[in-house]
């Protein structure tokens, strides 16, 4: 067998190892960031064996060579956070937050609004991460949205059946899997699958419903329940169970068609 089949590229190993991004993980080792058994290296794409490889430093930092083990984390979006990993002219991000509590090689699933609040999923899993961001695998989220208003209730009925029925706006299709009013204070409860950019903002005002709090409360199996604002919690064994079990479901019709 060729002994180079083993190999991968420079990048790549850091990449794995150190949760970044490709040209992260370039402009790092071409910075001589990178040491291979106390050797700096700092080409990109030298072919690397894994198998050669006692010690991975970065930065001064020992990197475990160990694959780690695969968590996922609820997180509590507060409302003024932004869904960023780093913004230059913004200090308060989810990745800052990340970075501060130890999440490295962490991201999260999907998007909330700057303004919207709820319901993040974290995790190191990049499949699982695909799988709940991908709008081709259709899983179900849960918003309740409090208006300024509400319609009376004739109006209120055909607002409801016509997000579900779904509208046209600048291009894309939108529409909720489900839409109605429920609570007391009353909010609308909108399942949707897909997520379209701004996609609860754009059904309210066709349907001139004024926004004023918006919060995501479930992601597939999982949901926000009383997790504080800021706060982080792990998924149990049985909740990533269920998370996964419902991934692998999503995910039959795809192969299937592939």
């Amino acid at each position: 067998m060729d002994a180079s089949a083993h190999k991968i590229k420079l990048f790549a190993l850091i990449q794995k190892h150190a949760g970044v991004s490709r040209r992260k993980a370039q402009e790092l080792i071409s910075a001589n960031e990178v040491e291979i058994n106390g050797t700096p290296r700092s080409d990109p794409y030298q072919l690397i064996d894994p198998s050669d490889v006692a010690q991975l430093t970065l930065r001064g930092h020992s990197l475990s060579l160990h694959p780690p083990e695969r968590r996922v984390y609820r997180f509590h979006k507060p409302g003024g956070m932004l869904c960023s990993h780093d913004d230059p002219h913004e200090g308060n991000t989810v990745g800052r937050v990340l970075r501060a509590e130890g999440f490295m090689g962490y991201s999260w699933a999907g998007r909330l609004d700057r303004d919207a609040e709820g319901l993040l999923l974290v995790t190191n899993d990049g499949e699982l991460l695909n799988h709940l961001s991908h709008p081709r695998y259709e899983i179900e989220k849960i918003y309740h949205v409090w208006t300024t208003r509400f319609p009376e209730p004739p109006r209120l009925k055909a607002v409801l059946r016509g997000m579900e029925a779904g509208i046209l706006d600048d291009g894309d299709r939108l529409k909720a899997v489900s839409a109605r009013l429920e609570g007391k204070p009353p909010h609308l409860r909108l399942v949707l699958t897909e997520g379209k950019k701004h996609e609860i903002k754009r059904l309210c005002r066709y349907f001139d419903l004024q926004i004023t709090r918006l919060r995501r409360v479930a992601v597939g199996t999982c949901a926000l329940g009383s997790l504080k604002p800021g706060a982080f919690d792990r998924l149990g064994e049985p909740e990533t169970s269920a998370l996964r079990a419902l991934v692998s479901r999503s995910d039959a019709p795809q192969r299937s068609a592939s």
